[in-house]
């Protein structure tokens, strides 16, 4: 496991990209971000962009701009190179900025204005504004696995099956806040998929399944559940979590233990680690990737762990 490190300057200039279509995003949670990092020393640029890919490609540009002297030595920005990046909004607004955060070798911290904030709940421990905005000034941070799925980075999880289910459920109606409510949208969520017969590969490992849940985590949650509390972030390995034969009831009590952390994994639902992992055939299935769904277009889901890893402010 990797240690934690802190950034060496003594100022900064941090890259803030704000994404106002995330669920929860106020202004007043992205000021409070802005005066501390004021406060601590340290400058910022915000960008404000209109999508997603607006939100990649400005990252991208931003960074490369900015680390690059003018001719007289001196950057193009007087508030100088950009020392960390902030994204503000949800698990698909981490994502993308964590790609550019890699690609530039910066930190990235997690303001969480999304539905879920799975990415930040585990780096932090809980979803609250203020404890994000501290562990962001502070400055500490640990290299993170990203993960490949067929060419897609992801820091959290993806998932097929249950897990879009479940996610195109909770974004039409409010999470529920107790267990029971959980196990009624897993129940839903399970009783919506159509389970196919696939080839799973994790490492040498091979066997045959179709599953109704089929996940892949690098960190504990997924659409506000801890899928997987035993992740960790940094020993390139990813948790792969999927049943053997599981019906809609089944699906209503593994939500609600899951829910509450107390579920544990065995012949009915199994849990493996691995580095390399494949399934097929997947084409025309919906992926789970950090909070966004995604089509799949090929056949094979081909998956890889911790060749690439991310600078992340973590607790």
């Amino acid at each position: 496991m990797g240690r934690s490190r802190h950034q060496k300057e003594s100022g900064g200039h941090y890259l803030v990209l704000i994404n106002k279509s995330s669920a929860n995003y106020t202004r007043r949670a992205v000021s409070k971000l802005l005066e501390a990092i004021k406060k601590s020393g340290r400058q910022f640029t915000i960008y404000e962009p209109e999508s997603a890919m607006g939100l990649l490609k400005q990252a991208q540009d931003a960074v490369k701009a900015n680390a690059r002297p003018a001719s007289g030595g001196q950057h193009t920005e007087r508030r100088g190179a950009f020392t960390a990046i902030v994204a503000c909004g949800g698990d698909g607004t981490f994502n993308l900025a964590a790609r550019a955060a890699m690609e530039a070798d910066l930190p990235i911290g997690a303001l969480p204005l999304g539905r879920f904030n799975s990415i930040a709940r585990h780096l932090y421990g809980d979803t609250s504004v203020d404890k994000a905005i501290a562990l962001i000034t502070a400055g500490n941070y640990r290299k993170i696995d990203i993960g490949m799925a067929s060419d897609q980075p992801f820091i959290g999880a993806i998932g097929l099956g249950f897990l879009p289910e479940l996610f195109q459920l909770l974004t039409k109606e409010k999470p529920p806040r107790f267990g029971f409510g959980w196990s009624q949208f897993g129940s839903k969520a399970a009783a919506a998929v159509k389970p196919s017969a696939m080839t799973l590969k994790i490492d040498a490992y091979k066997l045959e399944a179709s599953p109704v849940l089929f996940n892949v985590n690098l960190l504990s949650f997924a659409a506000g559940l801890p899928f997987s509390e035993a992740s960790i972030m940094d020993d390139r390995h990813a948790e792969v979590i999927f049943d053997m034969g599981m019906k809609p009831a089944d699906a209503s009590t593994l939500t609600k233990a899951l829910y509450k952390g107390k579920y544990l994994f065995g012949n009915d639902v199994r849990m493996y680690r691995g580095q390399t992992i494949t399934i097929q055939p997947v084409k025309g299935r919906t992926l789970y990737l950090d909070g966004e769904l995604i089509p799949l277009p090929t056949n094979v889901l081909s998956i890889k762990i911790g060749e690439k890893q991310v600078k992340a402010f973590c607790a």
